[in-house]
């Protein structure tokens, strides 16, 4: 993973429009979102230094709320960053597998039919076999 210097954090945070907030032993910025919402991050002023892997990905995270393409996209175009960034997508839901083994076992469904079932209606199923079970 290639790491910026922080001379090049601090250009990405210029084009960014990022506003210094304060000064002390390193330097503080704060962006204001247009959802209202308030991103803070600090640069160190060690110039050519470059920052390590794992500072620079937490930084991308947790403080820019960007991927590592779109930072080196802002330092390529010198223009500010597209937010929100595109969410990631989610995970399909699925049931859990001690339940969808149990509908396979004693349902007899098969893992197409259980991959149709939100959890509520494979709970439902396996009630209904089991009592069906015990008549």
């Amino acid at each position: 993973m290639r790491t910026p210097t922080w001379d090049e954090f601090r250009e990405f945070l210029r084009h960014d429009y990022w506003e210094e907030d304060r000064a002390t032993g390193h330097d503080f910025f704060e962006k204001t979102l247009l959802d209202g919402e308030i991103l803070r991050t600090h640069a160190s002023r060690s110039g050519s230094k470059t920052m390590s892997p794992g500072r620079f990905k937490a930084i991308l995270s947790d403080q820019l709320r960007l991927s590592q393409a779109e930072f080196w996209e802002v330092l390529r175009t010198k223009s500010p960053a597209r937010r929100p960034s595109p969410a990631p997508e989610p995970a399909p839901r699925s049931l859990p597998l001690w339940l969808a083994q149990s509908l396979e076992r004693e349902v007899g469904l098969t893992r197409e039919q259980i991959a149709d079932l939100d959890e509520d209606e494979a709970r439902g199923l396996r009630i209904q076999a089991r009592s069906r079970g015990r008549e």
